[in-house]
């Protein structure tokens, strides 16, 4: 089911088609849960069609880059929540998901092998990244995702109508049944 606003509400039944992270432990299922979770309140105030979180691998403490992706599928700075706002935690509360995601992801990779920056994708149902490809502030990282010459690799499944479904495949869901 999608939202009024495209955002994605994710049921079971209804998951887009992934390659799922092998071994993927409870814990990092939990993390992926907690930062959909707090990241739809920011895709419907950002009027966003997915957000990003995205670390430096090369740096410590490296500082986490959150994006925004607009209708027109470009990457825009995510904007917080006007603090005392009820939902303004949502932001603080995001980050802090995303960067527990992105630390374990980062120590999956041996240690010269790592990229030089990792990074997460939602669109609020799903949580994804790609080792092939893993930073999404890469200029043609979305296009490579399109053209299906870089897999994703699932921590929790996207709904079959959601944002990253109708990115990917949007001549599928140019159709009305």
């Amino acid at each position: 089911m999608t939202s009024a606003r495209g955002i994605s509400t994710r049921k079971p039944s209804q998951v887009f088609a992934a390659r799922l992270l092998p071994g993927l432990s409870v814990a990092l299922a939990r993390s992926a849960d907690t930062l959909v979770t707090h990241a739809q309140p920011l895709l419907r105030f950002n009027q966003a069609v997915l957000l990003s979180a995205t670390v430096s691998t090369r740096v410590e403490p490296a500082a986490l880059l959150t994006n925004a992706w607009n209708a027109v599928c470009s990457p825009v700075p995510l904007l917080p929540m006007v603090l005392g706002d009820a939902n303004s935690q949502q932001f603080t509360e995001f980050e802090k998901a995303a960067r527990a995601l992105l630390d374990d992801l980062i120590r999956r990779w041996p240690a010269n092998a790592r990229p030089p920056a990792v990074g997460i994708f939602t669109d609020g149902s799903g949580v994804a990244f790609s080792s092939d490809h893993p930073s999404p502030l890469s200029s043609d990282w979305l296009a490579q995702h399109q053209a299906g010459r870089c897999p994703t690799t699932t921590l929790l499944p996207f709904c079959a109508d959601g944002g990253w479904a109708r990115i990917i495949s949007p001549a599928a869901s140019a159709f009305l049944h």
